[in-house]
């Protein structure tokens, strides 16, 4: 027992060690280096590492207890990144509130719909887009296209109300078609802006009137995680189980490097801005990154300041993310209200809607 006891607080101290590592990284954010973005995106991992060796230590050694408290402490900051009780008081009805809601809507199942096997999502998608009062939309994965009856999502917004819109690189859609990052606005948007990163990928600006005062909104989609966990766990043969890891892990590592870079750009866009910000969209990162840490500093997030539960917006395996954010320049704007519809079930993400006031 005393051999079993030894060589547990032995490995423990080494896994404490690698804790405060990442505890230093995350906090900083010092690295945009692949390795370090590995290393931040193991911080929960750890957390339930050491809650586990609470009872394990109070049935081998009850004074090692104090060593698991003191790290979970350390990690206490981070608990506002992870989970957020729900306020308790409604949130105030204000008709000056600026509701903007963000959401990945995956071409709205339409790769199912064009095979035969799904129909049904790509029309539920229709109704529950007529349903939608929010001022603004900011959808990232976006299709419409004309000439096909259930994917004519332009023309719909247009009849909700949505009377003003902005595509990614909108010089380059097909006609009739428009894909990619847009956003959608019953108020006039006076300029935009963006940039294309790759594929669907990029930034789009756009300055909104608003209360005779202009809101700057950057819709943001950065390079994709590719995760395909599923298609791993899935895969009986061990060879192609193995190729399938190896790939998905050589995509995460380039998406740390690209998502490094594409930050840099999206802070420039903060900083010179003249007006209140809202940044919002798919960042496939989780809280812990180099990209979320880093705008962070400018930023405020919404789910850290009005969310509840643990937030995750991913639809899929490993479900347990939250890679979707709003971000608001507290000091010009208030947040009222912010909420994850994980009711919403037709993309493999969740939308997100945030109501700012101006300060």
């Amino acid at each position: 027992m005393r051999l079993l006891s030894g060589l547990l607080w032995f490995l423990y101290k080494i896994a404490v060690f690698y804790t405060f590592l990442v505890y230093a990284l995350t906090y900083w954010t010092p690295s945009q280096h692949w390795l370090a973005g590995f290393i931040m995106m193991s911080l929960p991992v750890m957390l339930v590492f050491h809650l586990v060796f609470l009872p394990v230590w109070a049935f081998i050694s009850p004074i090692r207890i104090l060593t698991t408290l003191f790290v979970l402490a350390l990690g206490f900051p981070f608990l506002a990144r992870t989970f957020q009780f729900a306020p308790l008081a409604p949130a105030r009805h204000d008709p000056a509130t600026l509701t903007v809601l963000s959401y990945n809507v995956f071409s709205f199942a339409l790769y199912n719909y064009q095979y035969g096997q799904d129909k049904e999502t790509a029309r539920e998608f229709g109704a529950w887009i007529d349903q939608q009062q929010a001022d603004v939309l900011c959808l990232q994965e976006y299709f419409s296209r004309q000439d096909m009856a259930d994917f004519g999502f332009s023309a719909r917004l247009r009849r909700q109300g949505y009377r003003y819109r902005a595509f990614l690189q909108e010089s380059h859609q097909i006609p009739n078609t428009q894909n990619g990052v847009a956003v959608f606005s019953k108020h006039p948007i006076l300029s935009v802006r963006d940039t294309l990163f790759n594929g669907s990928n990029g930034l789009l600006q756009a300055d909104i009137l608003w209360q005779k005062d202009t809101v700057r909104i950057i819709d943001v989609h950065l390079y994709s995680m590719t995760l395909q966990l599923s298609g791993i766990v899935k895969q009986e043969d061990y060879e192609k189980a193995k190729l399938k890891a190896k790939y998905t892990m050589s995509q995460l590592r380039k998406g740390f490097e690209k998502r490094a870079a594409e930050v840099r750009l999206l802070k420039s866009w903060v900083a010179d801005s003249p007006h209140p910000v809202i940044v919002c969209g798919d960042f496939n990162e989780t809280p812990y990154g180099y990209v979320y840490g880093r705008l962070r500093r400018q930023l405020d997030n919404a789910f850290e300041e009005k969310g509840g539960g643990f937030g995750f917006t991913f639809n899929r395996a490993p479900y347990l993310i939250r890679i979707d954010h709003q971000f608001y320049d507290e000091n010009k704007l208030e947040l009222v209200e912010f909420k994850t519809l994980n009711q919403v079930p037709y993309s493999d993400h969740y939308p997100l809607v945030g109501r700012y006031v101006l300060k």
